[in-house]
């Protein structure tokens, strides 16, 4: 039943993440760029596996899922600093480098936790957690190698409809004396 339902774990995942970036990123096809990228990494992970053995059922189901949730941050900050970067360099490949050589210091400090975490899980008692900690310390190690191998590529690739795409972003259009924090 659980590997029945994992396509729609999935599906259900792809669709809000697109709808909450669609609302909040400058362009409606960016989302889609991230979700090839990520797509093609957790298609690399899944394949490492024949290399562990048997998945269990439960890692197989929540894998996916996880990893595109766990790495999309990294294509957003890469995607942002691109965009500032392109206000300082006239080429588009001289801005991508700024931004993937200004990106990778802050996800390899937050990737780093995080596969730390990950690798916790193989310490269970019950062994429990073996599979997943695995399967997801390489998920976000290959989401931080997509993120900068992968996806500057795709965007370099698409940056002429890129700019085309631009729509208004729900986080502009709030103005910032609005937004109030609690002390």
């Amino acid at each position: 039943m659980c590997e029945r339902q994992e396509p729609i774990y999935v599906t259900l995942a792809v669709i809000l993440a697109c709808i909450a970036m669609i609302l909040l990123l400058d362009s409606w096809l960016i989302p889609f760029v991230f979700l090839a990228s990520i797509g093609m990494m957790i298609l690399l992970n899944f394949g490492t596996n024949y290399f562990l053995g048997e998945i269990s059922y439960v890692t197989k189901a929540l894998a996916a899922v996880l990893q595109l949730a766990v790495t999309m941050d990294y294509s957003i900050f890469l995607w942002h600093s691109y965009n500032e970067q392109l206000t300082k360099y006239a080429d588009n490949k001289e801005a991508m480098a700024a931004a993937i050589d200004e990106t990778l210091l802050s996800i390899v400090g937050s990737s780093t936790t995080t596969i730390a975490g990950f690798i916790a899980l193989c310490f269970m008692s019950f062994t429990l957690g073996r599979d997943p900690g695995i399967m997801m310390a390489k998920g976000v190690l290959l989401g931080v190698i997509g993120c900068v191998t992968l996806l500057p590529s795709l965007v370099l690739l698409l940056n002429k409809p890129l700019p085309w795409q631009a729509t208004r972003c729900l986080m502009r259009s709030i103005p910032r004396k609005s937004i109030r924090c609690r002390t």
